[in-house]
């Protein structure tokens, strides 16, 4: 196999044999190295990488045109390993975060039928309701979605680390309780399908450790997997801060520059429990564009956040 003929074959099939034994390879390295479990598998068999590799090809490299712009980038045979290391990394960040909602549906499962709640059969779906019953079991708009993430996002949520055996359970039992509790109260009751899609909306990459971890080395500019996550990341940062609240950026931009939460609330002219939350909610925010990233690029990352935060601020005066 030579990085030349794959290239050919490429140009003819897109995904062929030679692409293909390659995305497995390289998936099969990536995957041995993290706890199966955290992914939703027992473990790493041949047939759970080629389930990898295919989720890979499908949803990354052609779904999301990606295909393209890894050839683009890769140099030869080393670079392209690279390159298609960075799309197995997202597919399985992607896997990891649907693994985490299944679990949270597992136990608010047993939450309802343990609790003063209706839960109703409707086809496949189940609809969860109050004891005094609820609205039509029909599903929630786009804009409902993201007004019930908005309505949880304030709940407090336990520390999880990527490298981690075992996944955070994300919620202690209370703040669990709470969470349907409101989602339930706030649209007279919910599919579990509708719970499903709040819960990824909300915990899609929820650590925002990026902004306060500044110990990494600089990336490597003639890494081209590097250049493909750099060039991602731009975008990314350049269009989170463009759709912050003002209020959201004044508070995050002072963080970065190391303000204490009382003298911002002074220099805003809120209370220090005001800053507090906008703090909570504009990290967490952050942490979604980020939680991605490689450890070489974090440290980057934060100096262009600041960058771009300095520069919107300099245009609103």
């Amino acid at each position: 196999m030579t990085y030349q003929a794959i290239l050919d074959e490429c140009e003819r099939d897109q995904i062929g044999p030679l692409f293909w034994d390659l995305l497995v390879k390289v998936a099969g390295r990536i995957a041995r190295g993290r706890p199966p479990e955290a992914y939703g598998e027992a473990a790493w068999s041949e047939e759970a990488i080629r389930d990898l590799a295919q989720d890979v090809a499908l949803l990354r490299l052609i779904e999301e045109s990606q295909l393209e712009y890894v050839l683009e980038l890769a140099i030869d045979m080393d670079s392209l390993r690279r390159l298609l290391s960075h799309q197995v990394r997202r597919t399985l960040s992607r896997r990891r975060t649907i693994t985490v909602v299944d679990r949270l549906l597992t136990r608010i499962g047993r939450m309802v039928s343990d609790a003063d709640y209706r839960v109703t059969d409707v086809g496949r779906e189940k609809f969860i309701s109050l004891g005094g019953g609820g609205r039509e079991p029909t599903n929630l708009s786009e804009t409902e979605l993201r007004r019930g993430a908005l309505l949880i996002d304030s709940i407090p949520r336990l520390a999880s680390r990527p490298s981690a055996e075992r996944e955070s359970k994300v919620y202690n039992g209370s703040d669990l309780s709470e969470l349907v509790r409101r989602l339930v109260t706030e649209f007279n009751g919910i599919l579990i399908h509708d719970v499903r899609k709040v819960l990824e909306i909300t915990l899609t990459g929820w650590l925002p450790t990026i902004l306060y971890d500044h110990k990494e080395e600089p990336a490597d500019e003639s890494n081209p997997e590097i250049e493909l996550e750099r060039s991602e990341m731009k975008t990314m940062i350049k269009s989170f801060v463009a759709d912050l609240e003002p209020e959201h950026r004044d508070v995050l931009l002072g963080k970065m520059q190391e303000i204490s939460d009382d003298d911002l609330a002074t220099r805003l002219g809120r209370s220090r429990p005001w800053v507090a939350d906008r703090k909570k909610e504009v990290l967490e925010k952050a942490g979604n564009v980020v939680s991605d990233l490689p450890p070489e690029l974090r440290t980057e990352a934060a100096g262009l956040l600041l960058d771009e935060l300095t520069a919107e601020e300099v245009l609103d005066d």
